[in-house]
């Protein structure tokens, strides 16, 4: 299916045969909450405006047996207040490709954004009434889409002849360099003298660099040794550096020299580190294992650290196939999950050093219960990488940020076989999902050592 393919959910239409007013109006409510469903999963905000229009449609039908004045009211409030947030991030996306934009296809990729909007506008206004005054007046700013949409047409054009005109001179140039490049990269002995040349006058980031050249060109381990040695020089000047690029430059060339264990490279990875934990505050990002965390907590000398992307296609229970009809009942627990088994393996294993992997307090993991509910959560775990609580998650809802996923949690939810999980928004769902479900995602936590 192509990705400019639109998929339109239609919901089955309530059949009145052998049904009174009350049960009708009961399947009109049922199927207006559906809708909204739908609506808050749309990521476009075209798509949600449709959905919560139809789940207005059937909550009017739902009267009178049903009290849906408020939802309704809300419902309306929420509709005009997506397609309002919509239309903004979208127009603000559209200027964004607009100002960066350097050839005629990026202004034409502009002026389709800036249609799209215009469109929309046509069939569907915002009244001023029903959005907030600061949102209304964020959205009289991008009244000009029509506008903005011609003038990138326009520029894309201006663009498109300013780019043949000068195209036989590039084209020119461009052949000569290319030529002049292939003489001049084809000699490997130049690019060994280069590397000697550069590391005598301590320019060892560059030098390393030319060894690995060689070292990819030929194979030889000589070179990967003095590879190794620049590149480690460069990282130990660059260490104490007060500018970030540079500093993270030394991160990226320790991080790379510990997975070979080359001298002490691992040691000065987890100095730095720590150093970078001790100095942020709580929802700050980190780098640790070359990865970004979000700063949860810190107390002591340790800190609680979780990943700031989630990891997606590792569900957080596998079903084997062939057992797949006994294991359907079977219950869900932290314990027993192979997310449990992957983090502290395949996930540590692929990511870390051994110093990093030491650095990790090893957590006795509390089963908890599900809060609502009271399904059993298994037994107390000790990891060094696991999964929050429904409780933790509550209580760290205001440093968690949004996702565009939803995320497990290591509590069971409301039936065996199911588990806790997070809202893209951080609403936490005690009634869980089927735990086998490969469309969510995982955020895994852990302590951190963080004494120098």
């Amino acid at each position: 299916m192509r990705n400019d393919e639109k998929i339109d959910i239609q919901l089955n239409e309530v059949s009145d045969e052998n049904l009174s007013a009350e049960e009708i109006a009961q399947q009109h409510y049922n199927t207006a909450l559906r809708y909204i469903n739908i609506a808050e999963h749309m990521k476009q905000f075209e798509e949600q405006d449709k959905y919560y229009h139809r789940a207005i449609k059937y909550l009017r039908l739902a009267r009178p047996y049903m009290e849906v004045r408020p939802l309704l009211r809300d419902l309306r409030k929420k509709k005009y207040t997506a397609r309002a947030e919509g239309k903004i991030a979208l127009y603000e996306e559209a200027c964004q490709i607009r100002d960066r934009a350097k050839t005629p296809n990026d202004y034409y990729s502009a002026q389709t954004v800036f249609e799209r909007i215009h469109r929309h506008e046509l069939k569907h206004k915002i009244p001023e009434r029903k959005v907030s005054p600061e949102l209304y007046e964020r959205l009289c700013q991008c009244t000009d889409s029509e506008q903005q949409a011609a003038a990138c047409g326009e520029m894309a054009a201006k663009k498109a002849a300013e780019m043949k005109r000068h195209s036989l001179f590039v084209s020119i140039c461009f052949i000569a360099v290319i030529i002049a490049l292939l003489a001049f990269s084809r000699t490997t002995a130049f690019y060994q003298c280069a590397g000697a040349a550069l590391s005598f006058i301590g320019d060892h980031d560059t030098s390393w660099h030319a060894y690995n050249v060689v070292y990819e060109r030929t194979g030889d381990a000589g070179a990967y040794e003095k590879y190794q040695e620049q590149r480690y020089q460069a990282a130990l000047a660059a260490e104490d550096s007060d500018d970030a690029d540079t500093l993270n430059t030394a991160y990226a060339d320790f991080y790379t020299l510990a997975r070979d264990n080359y001298k002490d490279s691992a040691q000065h990875l987890i100095a730095m580190e720590k150093d970078n934990i001790r100095q942020t505050e709580l929802g700050d990002i980190v780098m640790f294992a070359n990865l970004e965390w979000r700063v949860l907590e810190k107390q002591d000398d340790q800190a609680l650290l979780i990943k700031d992307k989630s990891i997606s296609d590792i569900p957080f229970r596998t079903v084997n196939t062939a057992d797949a009809k006994k294991e359907e009942n079977d219950s869900s627990t932290w314990e027993n999950s192979s997310a449990r088994s992957w983090l502290n393996s395949t996930f540590l294993d692929e990511n870390f050093c051994q110093t990093e992997i030491d650095a990790l307090k090893e957590t006795k993991v509390t089963a908890e219960h599900n809060p609502v509910y009271g399904t059993n959560a298994g037994h107390d775990t000790t990891d060094k990488v696991y999964l929050l609580s429904s409780s933790e998650a509550s209580r760290y809802h205001d440093i968690l940020h949004g996702t565009e996923t939803c995320w497990w949690l290591r509590t069971p939810g409301a039936y065996e076989g199911s588990m806790s999980f997070v809202y893209p928004d951080k609403t936490v769902m005690n009634y869980g999902y089927d735990s086998t479900d490969d469309t969510f995602t995982i955020k895994p936590v852990m302590w951190v050592d963080i004494t120098e």
